[in-house]
């Protein structure tokens, strides 16, 4: 019985190529190149859909919304949860009843601590059964500073209870289905874990964390907060955060990208550097600025200082990455010609 459970994520994010290659590589995900909704399968893991990748909507960048993991309830009368959900003080009903896809309905509700979640009724989706693999969904989290603001809606909405279950390293408590099933988790983290917002977070199995992050950091992404006891929240490489835990009973599934162990263009860089000053050789400088516009190019992000996202902040990324460019051309020029008048 899925009713009243979570049963379903998806990423908005705005490079569905980069979001594809990411998850190949941290997960071993395929996916059926769909432009505007699409599925990805565990393919060790009879193939089942885990979750999907899709662009960005429209509204939302026009306000600027980083790329986001997004869960699903599922619910058996839409109409009514909306209705429900709307009279309570602080909820914003953002996208009202809907059709998505063939025979379900969503909604997404936006909670009185303001975490966004999504209401789907019908049978369109469903958990890939089976045991749980890399890439496969262990628990979703609402990271919130007061239960007390989330405790009296998801009880009027769905008739979870939600009860403590430790004190230590924050509150932590069970969200309890109606047949005492567990649903979720709720976490009482400080400000500096979660920042200003509030939200839910899927939290999704790996067989190790050190390969995860090496994977991820490969590609662009970043691991930003230790949570301890082998779980930890990442960033991708267009600013989706999620979490990830580490079971040591998983199935690994196969990866579709392969990450370089050895850095090799790191090193190159560092070569670069060193051969620019010991030769005083302009060239190497060139050919490095343009080695750190390339990777900004394809992920959307450039590192000056601080990481400065295409989608957040254009007009700083560009100003970056034309100014690595044009510096490396006038420098790789000015080189060349200084090359061209010794040998004439």
């Amino acid at each position: 019985m899925t009713i009243g459970h979570f049963i379903w994520t998806d990423l908005s994010t705005f490079d569905t190529g980069l979001a594809r290659k990411t998850y190949s590589a941290l997960f071993g995900w395929e996916f059926g190149q769909d432009p505007d909704y699409d599925f990805a399968r565990d393919p060790a893991g009879a193939g089942g859909e885990v979750a999907a990748v899709f662009p960005m909507p429209e509204f939302l960048v026009k306000i600027n919304m980083p790329s986001f993991w997004m869960s699903y309830v599922h619910v058996d009368d839409l109409e009514g949860r909306v209705a429900k959900a709307r009279a309570h003080e602080g909820v914003i009903i953002e996208i009202e009843p809907q059709d998505f896809g063939a025979g379900n309905r969503i909604a997404l509700v936006r909670d009185p601590s303001g975490a966004g979640f999504t209401l789907v009724e019908g049978d369109g989706f469903a958990p890939t059964g089976g045991p749980v693999r890399t890439g496969h969904v262990l628990c979703r989290y609402h990271h919130v500073p007061d239960v007390e603001m989330i405790r009296g809606f998801y009880q009027d909405l769905f008739g979870w209870r939600i009860e403590k279950r430790s004190e230590t390293p924050w509150p932590l408590y069970d969200i309890l289905h109606a047949d005492g099933s567990i649903v979720a988790e709720v976490e009482e983290v400080p400000e500096t874990i979660r920042g200003k917002f509030r939200y839910w977070m899927p939290c999704f199995a790996v067989a190790s964390l050190p390969d995860t992050e090496a994977t991820l950091q490969a590609l662009g992404g970043q691991v930003t907060t230790d949570l301890g006891e082998g779980r930890k929240i990442l960033t991708d490489p267009q600013g989706a955060a999620l979490m990830v835990q580490e079971d040591k009973g998983v199935a690994k599934s196969g990866s579709s990208v392969e990450v370089t162990p050895l850095p090799w263009k790191a090193a190159i860089g560092l070569a670069c550097i060193w051969l620019a000053v010991a030769l005083d050789v302009k060239l190497f400088w060139g050919v490095l600025f343009l080695m750190w516009s390339w990777p900004a190019l394809q992920t959307g992000r450039v590192d000056f200082v601080e990481p400065v996202h295409r989608h957040l902040h254009p007009s700083i990324y560009w100003g970056l990455v034309a100014t690595w460019i044009g510096l490396s051309l006038w420098v790789i020029a000015e080189a060349l010609g200084q090359i061209g008048g010794l040998g004439s």
